[in-house]
C-alpha cells in the first residue's frame, strides 16, 4: 500500500492544486457560495478516490510482488490486469526464461568440467603408482626425495579432485555408520609411507569401547588425510610424534589430531580456513596452496560436524572434530 500511495502521490498533488485553482477561480468570478464550491471540490475528491481504488484493484498483485522480501522466487505469477502489470509480467517471463537457459548451460559446463577433472586426476594416478613401484626397493637419499615429491603430487591431485567435487556435494555423499577406531587405523595405514618419509610416529589413544559415528566415509577420509598431511609436513625435523585421540564425551565423540610442530601464528589462526590463504608458514615452507584447510572447513560444514583449531606457535597444533551422532558398545 505504501508503494502504491507513493507512486500516485504526484497525481494527488496535481488534483489538489487543480481543486484549489477551481475554487479560487470561481470565487473571483462571483460564485462565492461556499456550498456550491465545496460541492465541486468534493466531486473532484470522490472522482480521484474512485480512480485510485480502481487502480489499486487492478495492480494489487503487482505492488505486492514488488514489495516481496524473498528475492529467490524464480517464477512470476500474473501481476494484474493493467497495461503496466501485463507489460512487466511479459518482460519478467522473458528474463526468467533467459535466466533458466543460462543456468542450465552453466550447470552443464560445470558437470563437464568436473567430469573432465575427475578423469584427468585418475589418469595421473596411474603413472604415479608406476613410479612408486619402480622405486619401492630403493632406499637411497635420491629415491627418498623422489618419494616426497610424489607424495606432494598425489596430495595436490586429491585437492584438485575434491575441490571440483565440492560444488556437487549434495549429489555425491552418503551417510553411513563408520567404526571410528577401525576407520582411523585404515587412514594411518594409508599414510604409512608419509609417516616413514618424514620420520613421524603416530601415537593412538583409543578407548576400549567400540565407537561408531555417522558420516560420509569418502569425504571424511579426505578431511582427516588433509589434517594429517599438514601435521606431518609442519612437524618434520622438529618433532617425531603425532597424537591421534578418540574420546567419548557427554553428547558427542571427539576426534583429536595433535602435532608438535611449528604451530600457527595467532594472527593467522582465524584465517587459515579461508580459500588461498597460506599465512606465515605457507610462505616459509612453500608447502601450502591455501586450499586444503578451506576444503576441510567446507566439508565439515556440509557434513554437519563441528571442527575446532587450537595452536601455540612453536609448540603444537590441535584439530578437534566433534561427531554428534554416534553409537557405542554401551549405547543401545
Amino acid at each position: 500500500m505504501k508503494l502504491f500511495l507513493r507512486s500516485h502521490l504526484s497525481l494527488v498533488f496535481v488534483t489538489t492544486i487543480q481543486g484549489i485553482f477551481v475554487f479560487v477561480y470561481y470565487w473571483f468570478l462571483g460564485f462565492q457560495e461556499l456550498d456550491h464550491l465545496f460541492y465541486v471540490f468534493m466531486i473532484q475528491v470522490i472522482t480521484i478516490g474512485i480512480y485510485l481504488i480502481y487502480r489499486w484493484i487492478q495492480d494489487i498483485k503487482l505492488y505486492r510482488w514488488l514489495q516481496k522480501s524473498n528475492d529467490d522466487e524464480l517464477y512470476v505469477t500474473q501481476l494484474g490486469k493493467s497495461v503496466l502489470a501485463e507489460s512487466i509480467y511479459e518482460r519478467q517471463s522473458v528474463l526468467t526464461e533467459l535466466y533458466e537457459n543460462n543456468l542450465q548451460q552453466v550447470k552443464k559446463d560445470l558437470n563437464e568440467r568436473v567430469t573432465f577433472t575427475n578423469q584427468w586426476v585418475h589418469q595421473m594416478k596411474t603413472p604415479l603408482s608406476v613410479i612408486h613401484l619402480m622405486i619401492q626397493d630403493n632406499d637411497e637419499a635420491l629415491f627418498q626425495a623422489i618419494r616426497k615429491e610424489l607424495y606432494r603430487l598425489e596430495d595436490g591431485l586429491k585437492t584438485v579432485l575434491y575441490s571440483s567435487r565440492l560444488s556437487m556435494f549434495e549429489k555425491d555423499y552418503s551417510i553411513e555408520k563408520i567404526p571410528l577406531q577401525n576407520f582411523m587405523n585404515e587412514i594411518i595405514m594409508e599414510n604409512k609411507r608419509l609417516f616413514i618419509q618424514y620420520k613421524i610416529f603416530p601415537r593412538k589413544y583409543f578407548p576400549k569401547d567400540k565407537l561408531c559415528v555417522y558420516s560420509d566415509k569418502k569425504w571424511l577420509q579426505f578431511v582427516i588425510g588433509q589434517i594429517i598431511s599438514n601435521a606431518v609436513k609442519y612437524s618434520a625435523n622438529k618433532s617425531d610424534t603425532l597424537n591421534i585421540k578418540i574420546e567419548k564425551q557427554e553428547e558427542c565423540i571427539l576426534l583429536e589430531i595433535k602435532d608438535f610442530g611449528v604451530g600457527i601464528p595467532s594472527q593467522d589462526i582465524r584465517r587459515v580456513f579461508e580459500p588461498y590463504f597460506t599465512g606465515v608458514n605457507g610462505r616459509l615452507y612453500h608447502e601450502s596452496t591455501g586450499m586444503g584447510l578451506y576444503l576441510v572447513k567446507e566439508i565439515m560444514g556440509k557434513l554437519q560436524h563441528e571442527i575446532e583449531l587450537q595452536s601455540e606457535i612453536g609448540q603444537s597444533t590441535t584439530f578437534k572434530i566433534y561427531f554428534k551422532e554416534y553409537v557405542s558398545s554401551n549405547k543401545h
